[in-house]
């Protein structure tokens, strides 16, 4: 059976042949005709193959999210006994527990910097971001309107496949 690349390129090398004045224009159109016949009912089963695996996607999907609810109950579970843990031996005073497998310490807290009042804050404790973007839109309307804008230019992206 042809692939639709191979039929891709004998209809090339055919629709090349029809600027040879000696092949006679009938045979040339029936021999297009045949192939571009062969050509679209091959794309036709492709676009088969692309609407059929979509129940896959859709149970991968389904899938996917069944085990990220799975893990945010689990996570969420560790974190509820991590924080039962830390609250009764904070509240027995306990710092250390030894066992065979596991040792397990209280640790003090970090210091941290409180903010109080950001507008209080000397300069030399802030940090200044600037985010400069450039706005696509407004340089695609200005290119499209005949306006010449410097470091912009229109390109036509990658063509696609609709399937309706």
């Amino acid at each position: 059976m042809t692939s639709l690349r191979e039929l891709s390129t004998e209809l090339m090398e055919v629709q090349a042949l029809a600027l040879d004045p000696e092949i006679p224009p009938e045979a040339l159109q029936d021999t297009l005709d045949a192939m571009e016949g062969m050509f679209n009912e091959k794309a036709l089963r492709v676009v088969h193959v692309i609407t059929n695996s979509g129940s896959d996607v859709d149970a991968i999907d389904a899938e996917i999210k069944r085990l990220q609810d799975r893990k945010k109950t689990i996570t969420n579970a560790q974190v509820r006994l991590k924080e039962y843990l830390h609250f009764n031996m904070e509240a027995t005073g306990t710092t250390k527990i030894s066992g065979p497998l596991f040792t397990i310490t209280l640790a003090k807290g970090r210091e941290v910097a409180i903010v109080d009042d950001q507008d209080e804050l000397p300069e030399d404790y802030t940090n200044t971001k600037t985010v400069v973007t450039p706005d696509k839109r407004l340089i695609l309307k200005a290119l499209k309107d005949g306006a010449e804008v410097p470091g912009a230019h229109i390109e036509r992206g990658q063509s696609s496949v609709r399937i309706k």
